[in-house]
């Protein structure tokens, strides 16, 4: 049995326990794999988290019904910010694109939306014009009088 599936089984009979407290019941295993893999969980939705104090306490995802039941996402309206950002990128605005992935980021909970949002933010910050100067003209902070 993998370790995941193992720790999802330990958390169900166990809730309530931090990510210290597990790991130290798994001595076969370094704590860091440990750690990861409950965090893993948790961003997979196996398991839910309270923060108590200034530690995680970890809890099974429908215990009673049995471990590996996701559950359901609640909407956070980053799919629809992530759509329209798309299709502004597609449409070549750049910079309305990168704003919206901004907000589809800050609206996910999901690690791998939240990745994919900087990823296509820079991108389209990287495809964006820069402004454009006026031929032969360039001011310095503090230097520009008005006029020619």
């Amino acid at each position: 049995m993998s370790l995941m599936k193992t720790l999802e089984m330990f958390i169900a009979d166990n809730p309530g326990l931090t990510s210290r407290e597990i790991a130290d019941a798994f001595a076969n295993y370094s704590i860091d794999s440990v750690q990861r893999t409950v965090c893993r969980l948790h961003d997979f939705n196996f398991t839910t988290r309270e923060l108590v104090g200034s530690q995680y306490r970890y809890y099974a995802v429908n215990a009673s019904a049995g471990c590996g039941q996701p559950i359901q996402r609640v909407d956070t309206g980053a799919a629809d910010l992530m759509k329209n950002a798309k299709a502004l990128q597609e449409k070549g605005l750049y910079r309305r694109a990168a704003s919206l992935w901004f907000e589809a980021f800050q609206c996910s909970d999901l690690i791998t939306e939240r990745e994919r949002c900087l990823k296509e933010r820079q991108c389209c910050l990287r495809q964006a014009k820069s402004t454009s100067k006026p031929e032969g003209q360039w001011f310095l902070a503090g230097q520009f009088n008005g006029g020619h």
